[in-house]
């Protein structure tokens, strides 16, 4: 009878090891677990919208031509001046572009003559994006909207004095061989108003 007490008692201290050992492991699975940085979230919504939108301007340089000779028995000579630039800013929906033409609003250009403009592309130093293609043939100006650049998409062109489109204005006779003797003097310079405006091409 001693014996079996004596051995219960100590199968009763090695199941008191294990209990004792496992609650340690639970101890310690559990203090690990409260050691792991917890994750917690918080938003909220924000909304963005790009606007379409387009802006022109000149560079509002002065535009005065002269027609005149020096030589006797020569012919007046077409003179030119390209000190107008102009810029733009525009922001187009997916794969739509815009266009700027030219038109004559105002005054009457005289009588024997022609007066044309043509576009240089876009300067590139403080430019970007999708800036267009000048039309290549010089415009004889009228009242009528003509294309001087197309293809413009979402771009900006720059807003020194020299940025974005330079234009050339030629102004000389039209049809020296036949309409010369319609070419008169006139007492006061002629001022023309030339507007610019850019609208919708369409989708590409």
């Amino acid at each position: 009878m001693i014996v079996y007490s004596l051995t219960l008692a100590k199968n009763q201290f090695m199941m008191n090891k294990s209990q004792f050992a496992l609650l340690l492991i639970l101890i310690s699975v559990l203090f690990t677990g409260r050691t792991v940085a917890q994750s917690y979230t918080a938003g909220d919504q924000i909304t963005l919208h790009v606007y379409d939108f387009t802006l022109i301007e000149t560079n509002h340089a002065p535009i005065s031509m002269t027609l005149s000779t020096a030589v006797a028995g020569t012919l007046v000579q077409p003179v030119s001046n390209s000190n107008m630039y102009v810029k733009i800013s525009s922001i187009v929906f997916w794969n739509m572009s815009r266009k700027i033409t030219v038109r004559l609003a105002s005054g009457a250009i005289p009588q024997g003559t022609r007066l044309t403009v043509v576009s240089a592309p876009c300067t590139t130093t403080n430019s970007g994006g999708r800036r267009g293609t000048p039309v290549s043939t010089p415009i004889v100006l009228n009242t009528t909207d003509q294309n001087l650049v197309t293809g413009i998409g979402s771009c900006y062109t720059g807003t020194g004095y020299n940025d974005g489109y330079r234009l050339t204005y030629t102004w000389g006779p039209y049809n020296p061989a036949t309409d010369y003797d319609l070419i008169q003097a006139t007492q006061n310079p002629v001022t023309l108003t030339i507007v610019l405006t850019i609208t919708d091409q369409g989708w590409n």
